[in-house]
């Protein structure tokens, strides 16, 4: 589940910082349950990976807990994932199929078994792609030391860009919350502005696009 919501993190940053013994055990089931099918639907995993960062840059708390607590889960979430997959995923894949069913199994087979430790090693870094992946290379047979060998570092770099920039926004927050307070009307009025501006070529390309459909053209390539 994508936590781009603010209403999902300032509500988990205010049970962390209210509950902060069952900080680190919380931090853990959320990086945990981000990538276990069907909990990873609606689960804020982002969340989780944002909030304790930042609590650990604003000094709440400690950096290394937080750091093993969210990768201690990551990891042990996805490799319950690919056994999930394994047991379950396999179970059906095994069963007599034909045309469309049967198409898709031999491709998810072939497509693993050519590129299956980039998959599970980029999902990582892909979004939505983590929640899903390391079921889907259990189900399609990818070799467990393969996927052990290239999601590990995948986890650890995904959860780790995650606690770059949660840590580092932490740290300055008492600076960013003083600047926005003292140029408020210039935070306004500069954010209004890249808005409109954003509004305008968005309109912009749209028009473009329409007249060049609607005269059955593409764009003229430049010379």
């Amino acid at each position: 589940m994508s936590s781009a919501d603010p209403g999902a993190l300032r509500s988990l940053l205010a049970f962390l910082v209210a509950h902060r013994p069952w900080a680190y055990p919380a931090l853990f089931l959320g990086a945990y349950f981000e990538t276990v099918l069907p909990f990873s639907l609606v689960v804020p995993g982002e969340a989780f990976l944002l909030g304790g960062a930042m609590l650990a840059g604003a000094g709440v708390l400690d950096l290394g807990a937080v750091a093993t607590s969210l990768w201690a889960g990551g990891l042990l979430g996805d490799h319950s994932s690919y056994w999930l997959g394994r047991r379950c995923g396999a179970r059906l894949l095994a069963r007599p199929a034909a045309g469309a069913l049967l198409q898709i199994r031999t491709r998810g087979c072939e497509f693993f078994r050519r590129r299956g430790a980039r998959a599970v090693f980029w999902a990582r870094l892909a979004g939505p792609l983590s929640w899903v992946t390391p079921a889907l290379a259990g189900a399609f047979g990818l070799d467990y030391r393969t996927f052990l060998t290239f999601n590990t570092p995948g986890v650890l770099l995904g959860i780790g860009e995650f606690l770059l920039i949660g840590y580092g926004f932490g740290t300055h927050l008492g600076a960013l919350r003083a600047a926005l307070e003292a140029y408020a009307p210039e935070a306004t009025a500069a954010t209004a502005v890249l808005l409109g501006l954003l509004v305008l070529a968005r309109l912009r390309f749209s028009r473009t696009g329409g007249a060049a459909r609607s005269s059955g053209r593409g764009p003229v390539p430049s010379r």
